[in-house]
């Protein structure tokens, strides 16, 4: 199956991260004189669609070919995961550990999505993100955020920043229409960046990218429309309170993101010298919405992400399989250790007292 990357001169950036993914293997960096960026769409349960790709990626041996991951929402925790090296295991979480009614929740929660849950129960604790592996990658993570007083988005850099990496995603995250509450940043309220600056690509490019990989988690068909009068009445309610300025950002983010969608699907000129790649789910990959919980269908869609993105790099796969595996893991320490005194026991027990072997009738 042919695969469809969409964007400006896109084989030009795939040809550049193989030849990244390359050199590193042979543990040198390519002379490219570029600056490539990765960005991650979001989309609440939609991310399980980025996150498949990513998974690819790390498969591939990319996870340190980007000099910028970009990310808001789940597409900023997604992120985080691939600069850990834990890409594989952050797409399962999907369809096992998210997918129920403790995190996605009933219509009559004033909460429909527990980010508080999510955060302390699953992404620091029962599958923890290793972030000391997020703040020693090369690549700088720029997650956006909204601040609920201006309507504006900004990005934090992981990195460089002296708020925590978890309030740093959880502040992304926090969807004011699904979660509503804020979340706190150097003393700023906040909320999540998507809902401001869903597709931070004009970003990437005016901190220097030159080589953009986007990753959507909606069809090239896909168009944002305008937020209907009911959700501007819940939104007003719940996060504005009468602020004018967010209430008109929040009402204006679908031209923007329209607008970003077509310059990332190659149908907006670009200054020169700027290659984009873009790879988009198909309109006949299972759908996945925000609230999506079937593990069959979530899983469904990983699986057509990640098949199209190794696809897209020249390497097709006819399937997956699951590897049952023990969690936490194994450590070979232990293993040896466990070993070792089970070696010492029977020495023990076939020892005489005077030293020597009992023979064996």
């Amino acid at each position: 199956m042919a695969v469809t990357v969409h964007g400006v001169n896109p084989t030009s950036t795939i040809a550049l991260l193989k030849e990244r993914a390359r050199a590193l293997k042979h543990g040198r960096e390519a002379p490219d004189r570029r600056k490539v960026g990765l960005i991650v769409e979001g989309g609440a349960m939609r991310g399980v669609i980025s996150c498949a790709a990513l998974l690819a990626l790390e498969e591939l041996g990319m996870t340190d070919v980007f000099d910028e991951v970009y990310g808001a929402s789940a597409g900023a925790v997604n992120a985080a995961y691939f600069l850990a090296g834990q890409a594989a295991y952050a797409t399962s979480l999907y369809y096992q550990k998210i997918n129920n009614t403790r995190i996605l929740r009933r219509l009559w929660h004033r909460k429909l999505v527990d980010i508080d849950d999510l955060f302390n129960s699953v992404i620091a604790g029962e599958r923890p993100l290793r972030i000391d592996k997020v703040l020693a990658s090369r690549s700088r993570l720029f997650i956006t955020i909204a601040d609920a007083s201006t309507g504006e988005a900004f990005m934090s850099v992981a990195q460089l920043s002296d708020t925590p990496l978890l309030t740093l995603l959880k502040a992304s995250a926090a969807m004011p229409l699904l979660y509503n509450s804020l979340v706190n940043v150097d003393g700023r309220d906040c909320f999540d960046g998507a809902l401001i600056n869903p597709l931070p690509i004009p970003d990437a490019i005016e901190s220097g990218c030159t080589d953009l990989l986007v990753l959507f988690t909606r069809p090239a068909s896909f168009r944002e429309c305008m937020p209907t009068r009911l959700e501007q009445h819940i939104f007003d309610l719940r996060c504005a309170h009468g602020n004018t300025q967010l209430m008109r950002a929040f009402c204006n983010t679908y031209l923007r993101e329209n607008a970003v969608r077509d310059i990332a699907l190659g149908r907006q000129p670009l200054l020169d010298g700027i290659n984009i790649a873009t790879i988009c789910p198909e309109e006949t990959d299972p759908k996945i919405e925000r609230m999506t919980r079937d593990a069959a269908l979530l899983r469904g869609a990983a699986t057509a992400s990640a098949k199209r993105t190794f696809e897209a790099f020249g390497h097709p796969v006819r399937e997956f399989i699951e590897v049952l595996r023990p969690y936490p893991a194994i450590q070979r320490e232990e293993v040896a250790a466990a070993e070792e005194l089970s070696i010492g026991a029977v020495y023990d027990r076939r020892h005489t007292r005077n030293g020597r072997y009992r023979r064996r009738s």
